[in-house]
């Protein structure tokens, strides 16, 4: 089970890491904080993080989006930044998809 949720934690840490370096002090803290919301054992609350992980994805690609258009407007190299970011929205879907399985489930009333 605990293995389940390394992905999901460094996903948010990672997201948190963005938002401080955006300036947004709030979302940053709240993004780290989020995987402590599954020490609640509801199931509402299981969705509710998997439907964070997924909208945390959702900021990664808008991210992606507007630096490779801002660096290849400026001339500069994207490729490895595109690819760096793609794999950090691709873990931030399997984080929220571990949180489907079934042994995660149970745990969740």
């Amino acid at each position: 089970m605990m293995i389940r949720l390394i992905p999901l934690i460094i996903a948010f840490l990672l997201l948190g890491a963005h938002f401080l370096r955006s300036g947004h002090m709030i979302l940053g803290g709240v993004s780290i904080l989020v995987p402590l919301l599954l020490l609640i054992k509801k199931r509402w609350m299981l969705l509710f993080v998997q439907w964070l992980a997924y909208s945390g994805a959702i900021v990664w690609i808008q991210t992606t989006f507007s630096l490779v258009q801002q660096r290849r407007m400026a001339g500069v190299p994207w490729v490895r930044m595109l690819l760096i970011l793609s794999g950090v929205t691709v873990l931030t879907l399997y984080a929220g998809y571990l949180l489907s399985s079934d042994i995660v489930k149970r745990r969740y009333h």
